[in-house]
């Protein structure tokens, strides 16, 4: 074990790690794709900047399972090994959750869908000042492009097709994110401090910037403080581990369920449409009790 003192060290660290392998493990992707894919560098360049992904889907997959490992998942683990004595102790995954907990969180994310579905409708709309509608353009063709390659990403025409986008969308991303914001971020900047609230609210903000989309930075910042309190709460990383995997695994299993019109129109805008405003009021009154009793279920056996 390496020690370092103080929060700003230790960070710092943490964001190498990030940077290094993030760029490693891209690069390994990149030379994977000629033996794997028959994928040219210039082949690829081409590949990446073209969100329709008739180019070759499975190329794309494969790219961003290299760079999700490498960016969130290798250095999380590594820096966890390095620097803690007892890694699942301080990081909060030697704790399992109860199926109260289990089925708290389930209760929490349904009833906080149509908040955050309005949110984005909220976010969506925000205008920049004119003298930066040159930003605006590019932010937006930018969300725009990320849009496209998601929705091309959960196209799914086998079981097969489903169990990788599980994997690739759900699994790595909760087990990764999770370990890096709030398993190392928030607990870092929290240890010592009788406020919790900053290292949660910071590691949101953290996260929410890095997936670098403006017009949807509002709804994952308060997704990534929902899952820094369930930390707080439950003294378990697995809490928000599940709560990640259900937010991004729910958008897969309905897009490979139902139909795109159907998911779109009845789904996505639940809370966010003309006519269910009125769902985001009582989503809002349901959520905010099942927090309190939530809160109240774990207070006796949190450990922060």
């Amino acid at each position: 074990m390496i020690h370092i003192e103080g929060r700003i060290p230790k960070l710092l660290v943490l964001v190498g790690f990030c940077l290094l392998f993030g760029g490693i493990f891209a690069i390994a992707g990149l030379a994977l794709l000629k033996p794997l894919f028959g994928l040219s560098i210039e082949n690829a360049a081409v590949l990446m900047s073209d969100s329709s992904g008739k180019g070759n889907i499975n190329a794309l997959k494969f790219l961003q399972l290299f760079n999700t490992i490498g960016l969130f998942v290798f250095p999380s683990i590594l820096f966890i090994l390095l620097f803690y004595k007892n890694p699942l102790d301080e990081i909060r995954l030697n704790k399992s959750l109860t199926l109260t907990n289990v089925l708290g969180i389930v209760l929490l994310y349904i009833s906080l869908m149509p908040l955050i579905n309005y949110m984005v409708l909220l976010n969506g709309q925000m205008q920049l000042p004119e003298a930066f509608s040159a930003v605006e353009q590019w932010m937006r063709a930018a969300e725009e492009k990320a849009a496209d390659l998601t929705k091309v990403f959960l196209e799914m025409n086998s079981t097969a097709d489903l169990l990788f986008n599980l994997f690739l969308i759900a699994v790595l991303p909760a087990v990764g994110e999770e370990l890096l914001f709030r398993g190392i971020i928030q607990r870092t900047i929290n240890k010592g401090l009788r406020n919790k609230h900053i290292g949660i609210w910071i590691s949101a903000i953290l996260f929410s910037a890095l997936h670098m989309q403006f017009f949807g930075f509002f709804p994952r910042l308060f997704l990534g403080a929902f899952f820094g309190y369930l930390l707080l709460w439950t003294g378990s990383l697995w809490a928000p581990i599940l709560a990640h995997f259900l937010n991004n695994g729910t958008a897969v299993v309905l897009n490979y369920v139902l139909d795109k019109q159907t998911l779109e129109k009845e789904v996505d805008q639940l809370g966010a449409s003309e006519g269910t405003f009125a769902y985001s009021i009582v989503a809002v009154f349901i959520f905010s009790t099942l927090c309190y009793f939530f809160y109240q279920y774990n207070k006796k056996s949190r450990n922060f």
